[in-house]
């Protein structure tokens, strides 16, 4: 039951664009509690991200042979450690590269926020445009800001998951295979 209930979740957050979503938990689902619009821009972005990165994950999982979980058992691991100490970290090698992309892309996606009235870069963009009648200088600075906030963001990502590898790599037992 558990299992139908995810995947029409995610099926639901996937089929659905991001700014419809942010619409409807603004407009129609916290409408009448005046909730603000930057939590509520929030809890939109959480449900998307986390719908695709679950799927991500899960994916990464079921990619892995099951031999291995029960090789893993076979040595005496219980279900949850085997797949905490087995089936994940080979998994992680088919998620980790995805989910940083997935980040990226949600930071990208936050131009829309200004839909539900968060004033957003895009919104600013769009605000010094409307004042000066002027298109081309506040939509290259805002491709540009956006531009360099994606860069900076992928390399600091990337360098969080190298840090991670190699703290990982100094936990392996050398000359065992």
């Amino acid at each position: 039951m558990l299992n139908k209930i995810i995947d029409i979740y995610g099926s639901l957050i996937n089929g659905i664009p991001v700014v419809v979503i942010l619409m409807v938990l603004y407009y129609i689902i916290f409408g009448a509690v005046d909730a603000p619009a930057a939590a509520v821009a929030v809890i939109g972005f959480t449900l998307v991200f986390g719908s695709r990165s679950f799927a991500t994950i899960w994916n990464a999982v079921k990619a892995v042979d099951g031999g291995q979980m029960e090789a893993a058992l076979a040595l005496g691991y219980s279900e949850k450690l085997a797949f905490r100490r087995v089936i994940l970290p080979q998994a992680k090698g088919v998620y980790m590269a995805p989910l940083r992309t997935q980040l990226v892309a949600l930071l990208k996606e936050t131009s829309i926020a200004g839909y539900i009235t968060v004033l957003d870069l895009t919104r600013a963009g769009d605000i010094i445009r409307g004042r000066t009648l002027e298109a081309f200088f506040p939509l290259i600075a805002i491709a540009a800001i956006y531009f360099l906030l994606t860069w900076l963001f992928t390399r600091l990502l990337t360098a969080l998951i190298h840090a991670i590898e190699k703290k990982e790599e100094s936990r392996i037992i050398k000359g065992v295979d």
